[in-house]
């Protein structure tokens, strides 16, 4: 049998892999803060505008040949609330799923739920709304971690906020309509509803291929 050339990442401790992608997103948060000072104080947008051309997903972006926004995006943050709601949620449901699945699949189920939650949110914003619109954020890669667990272990409790309890079949299924309903009725425009839908959807899929051995 042929040997995945991916196989070394299985190597790298799950600590790395669960504190690196919070480093990581933590770090291009930062980047985007100083950027947005130095616009504030010297009034040079240059930083700014490079961190929107090389961090957010958009077609204008992707089809201008910076196609590595895909990935980078998943990992960007201009807001506190927005970032602190995503690592939090990270933080509590993907060491579960990392632990079952190993560094290699699960990094394969995150920046692959990413990917298709940055190429969903680009085709249906220009393809069926016709506007191109700038997404950034961890919410597919993360929502793609949790539809995962909650297909795995869908009677499993979820905590809203740290608080409210809720099964993670109820969980995932919510978001699901309520983000999907919102993409179609254009309600929620400041978030990418559709980017999240897509997320889920590549979590669902990923399980169905490991269940069936694809």
């Amino acid at each position: 049998s042929r040997r995945n050339p991916f196989e070394f990442l299985d190597q790298i401790p799950e600590n790395v892999v669960f504190w690196g992608i919070i480093g990581l997103n933590g770090a291009v948060f930062i980047m985007w803060q100083l950027a947005r000072k130095r616009y504030e104080i010297e009034r040079d947008p240059g930083s700014y505008i490079w961190m929107q051309r090389n961090f957010t997903s958009s077609w204008a972006n992707f089809s201008s040949g910076r196609v590595w926004t895909a990935a980078t995006a998943m990992f960007s943050h201009q807001g506190f609330q927005h970032i602190l709601f995503n690592m939090f949620t990270f933080y509590f449901l993907a060491r579960p799923v990392l632990s079952f699945l190993g560094p290699r699949r699960f990094l394969s189920l995150y920046i692959g739920g990413g990917l298709v939650s940055s190429f969903g949110s680009m085709y249906w914003h220009n393809r069926i709304k016709y506007r191109d619109t700038s997404s950034l954020g961890a919410s597919g890669a993360v929502f793609a971690v949790n539809a995962f667990l909650a297909c795995v272990a869908p009677k499993m409790t979820f905590q809203i906020y740290g608080i409210i309890p809720v099964p993670a079949w109820l969980f995932v299924s919510g978001v699901f309509v309520f983000d999907a309903m919102s993409a179609m009725s254009d309600k929620r425009r400041e978030t990418d509803t559709a980017g999240h839908v897509a997320g889920i959807l590549a979590g669902i899929a990923y399980f169905l291929m490991k269940r069936f051995g694809l």
